[in-house]
């Protein structure tokens, strides 16, 4: 199925070209590195087939084109002080135009030919909705797809019902909430004193799954085992096989 163009506008202030000279340039920069366009305290504004479907805000945007890619940059003037940088604030909207999540990073990519945002910087994403969830990572991409993968240190808490919280070096999943994949020393805390660990974990709105190894621990209770699924606050749970430890006190 073809591509939707998708619509980019910019809002005033708009983006401003830039004088490509050689000359001033700080040592080793070439004229090739500058940016096409740039614009202080700028909104960038993305529709698909008439709906929105983001807007982007930043303290500052600069315009790239290149030849195997175009690409708007987000994030703090050049030679902004760390005491002073303000934060890029993104708006996502479903197929519908509804909004359903936010994102807020230091700084971001969107490349506009295949609708691909990288946030970077202390990630804070929040969905909308009664899947909602509050998204935390050192970095996080986003396709226009509405699928996501959040990486360095994430840690997502389920703000529905049951709610959890799932730490792991990589989550990813649909931006909507609902359905999430934890890899990487991955901690399912339910409170109540039961949690789950595992090399990898899913969430499919209803219940947690850990195909392979994992430890589970709970009031009176320690397994060890293989192949666990269980319900949303991991009071109920199964598993396939036992792997070195199980301890269940009444």
């Amino acid at each position: 199925m073809p591509r939707l163009r998708l619509l980019l506008a910019f809002v005033v202030p708009l983006l401003v070209g830039c004088a490509r000279h050689e000359t001033g340039l700080p040592p080793g920069t070439t004229v090739e590195d500058l940016p096409d366009g740039e614009s202080w305290d700028a909104e960038l504004r993305v529709t698909k087939a008439g709906q929105p479907a983001l807007t982007l805000a930043a303290p500052y945007m600069a315009r790239f084109q290149r030849p195997d890619s175009n690409y708007v940059y987000l994030g703090p003037p050049p030679g902004t002080p760390d005491s002073l940088q303000s934060r890029i604030a993104v708006r996502l909207f479903d197929a519908d135009g509804q909004p359903n999540a936010s994102i807020a990073a230091r700084q971001a990519w969107y490349y506009e030919s295949d609708g691909r945002l990288v946030a970077d910087g202390g990630v804070v994403a929040e969905t909308f909705g009664d899947a909602s969830a509050r998204i935390q990572a050192a970095r996080l991409r986003y396709t226009d797809d509405g699928t996501f993968s959040a990486s360095g240190n994430a840690d997502v808490d389920l703000r529905g019902q049951p709610s959890a919280r799932i730490r792991a070096q990589v989550v990813s999943g649909a931006i909507s909430g609902g359905r999430y994949t934890a890899e990487g020393g991955v901690e399912v805390d339910a409170g109540s004193g039961r949690t789950l660990r595992a090399s990898r974990v899913t969430w499919d709105g209803s219940r947690f799954r850990a195909p392979g190894a994992f430890r589970y621990t709970g009031p009176g209770e320690r397994v060890r085992g293989v192949g666990l699924v269980a319900n949303g606050d991991l009071s109920r749970y199964s598993f396939s096989q036992v792997r070195g430890e199980i301890d269940v006190r009444e």
